[in-house]
């Protein structure tokens, strides 16, 4: 039972120009890295999330727009920039 697994060219991953792709999940690494650093000596984590979550619907739409990455992708940015985040708080609070 050997499987042979094939890229296909159609889809999203195929598509999708790597640059950009990169340079979404950076973009939301750092809003994430941002939201945490606002309130690092709070050590409160709720409050940089309600700083997330708006911040992150704005980049959702000026992104989708501008550079026509499907949807799927952006909300996968949404988790990376939201882990990137959750480490970063994890810093500020033993530090």
């Amino acid at each position: 039972m050997e499987q042979s697994f094939k890229m296909n060219e159609n889809s999203i991953l195929a598509t999708t120009n790597p640059f950009l792709l990169s340079l979404m999940i950076a973009i939301f690494v750092l809003v994430g890295i941002i939201c945490v650093r606002t309130y690092r000596n709070t050590n409160d984590f709720a409050k940089s999330v309600k700083l997330y979550i708006p911040s992150m619907i704005v980049l959702n739409i000026i992104i989708i727009v501008t550079s026509q990455l499907d949807l799927l992708l952006v909300i996968g940015g949404d988790f990376c920039g939201f882990f990137a985040m959750v480490f970063a708080s994890n810093y500020y609070f033993y530090h």
